[in-house]
């Protein structure tokens, strides 16, 4: 039996169709990630008799292809923890033989899905609180304190917008149980009635990003123009924002009123292993090799994104020392497959609180809706 790419797949998207011997470990990451992974695999590869060879590939092309193509795409993947659920009750995916250590528990958790660990982490991100360092010494205790003039955030997006829940005391499911959904209990109608209100506020900023579709945009814009103080973002937003002029500072993003933390929802991405692969133990022991601190270490220095491994040094007072401190106390991403059926009614939720709906009556309704679609499921 050999690896080989379907031709229904274009070779553009996936791996090279070379084949290759059964035995032998085919990891496909995206194009910058080849040079990390393809010393590694060299490192690795040294008295083995099968060796790990890396392709170039996109990983959500690879993910889209992966129900069909099963075992004959890559090894070993990325992916991002919200699809470890999913995937692995369809199969598509297996857990590791070995237990991680020495990751954030966030990242822990992120890897984790009905007791056993499905990935090694490699990087982690989410929202941060940014600032004008022009306008703003250091980041607030509360975002209440903040006048609504002076900041900015797309309380429309979920993804956004899910620590703001967290921080006013709701949840999305309790202890990550699909059947306690906490998104309309009295803690989230406070969150969602504090979103109102700033949409509410006469601010016109607030006032234009009513509409989701040009909320960001419009964010950004005051911003980097100077008419903000902060907003709330992420770190991919810093490289445009600098050249925009603003000397931009970053912070884990403050409590709503010092009453709960704000947990930013986070995403962590890595590696894990093809359901379907014909050296699954190979294929282990590989991802094994790469969850030491000194390869976490490595994969920061090599390609900037922050690891979560609590091995990696990173500088006081910097952007990468923000993104983790604000991961590690961040809310990750549940993993389990119905934290899909989140995204569609939090979005139309959202939309008609800034627009001034009933915040009780809206959130019921989303919630009732996520209850129906994951019975469906």
């Amino acid at each position: 039996m050999i690896k080989k790419i379907s031709l229904a797949v274009s070779t553009a998207l996936l791996l090279s169709n070379t084949a290759m011997a059964a035995e032998n470990i085919v990891v496909g990451v995206e194009k910058s990630y080849v040079p990390y992974f393809t010393e590694l695999a060299e490192q690795f590869n040294k008295g083995k008799d099968f060796k790990v060879e890396v392709a170039a590939t996109s990983m959500f092309d690879l993910l889209s292809a992966l129900p069909t193509q099963k075992g004959n795409i890559a090894d070993i993947f990325m992916i991002p923890n919200d699809r470890i659920g999913e995937l692995a009750d369809q199969h598509l995916i297996t857990s590791t033989n070995f237990t991680i250590n020495g990751f954030t528990d966030a990242a822990t958790n992120a890897a984790t899905y009905n007791g056993k660990t499905y990935m090694v982490p490699m990087s982690t991100d989410t929202t941060l609180f940014l600032y004008n360092k022009d306008m703003v010494k250091e980041a607030p205790k509360t975002l209440k304190e903040i006048p609504p003039s002076d900041w900015a955030a797309t309380f429309t997006n979920f993804y956004f917008s899910g620590g703001l829940f967290m921080t006013n005391g709701g949840y999305i499911f309790k202890d990550n149980n699909p059947q306690d959904i906490g998104l309309n209990t009295a803690d989230s109608i406070k969150a969602g009635l504090a979103a109102q209100g700033l949409y509410d506020s006469g601010v016109s900023h607030w006032t234009l990003m009513q509409d989701d579709t040009v909320a960001y945009d419009i964010m950004m814009k005051y911003f980097m123009e100077g008419k903000l103080k902060a907003i709330i973002n992420g770190p991919w937003a810093i490289a445009d924002i600098e050249k925009a002029g603003i000397n931009v500072g970053a912070a884990p993003i403050p409590s709503w009123d010092g009453s709960h933390p704000y947990k930013a929802l986070t995403g962590t991405k890595g590696m894990t292993v093809n359901g379907y692969s014909d050296n699954k133990e190979g294929a282990s022991a590989f991802l094994k090799f790469l969850a030491t601190p000194e390869n976490a270490q490595k994969w920061y220095v090599d390609t900037r994104e922050v690891s979560p491994s609590l091995s990696v040094s990173y500088k006081e007072g910097s952007l990468h020392k923000a993104i983790f401190d604000a991961t590690n106390i961040g809310q990750p991403m549940p993993s389990i497959p119905e934290f899909m059926k989140v995204w569609g009614p939090m979005k139309t939720a959202l939309a008609q609180i800034a627009q001034g709906q009933d915040v009780k009556a809206v959130l019921d309704a989303a919630v009732d809706t996520i209850e129906i679609d994951i019975e469906d499921m």
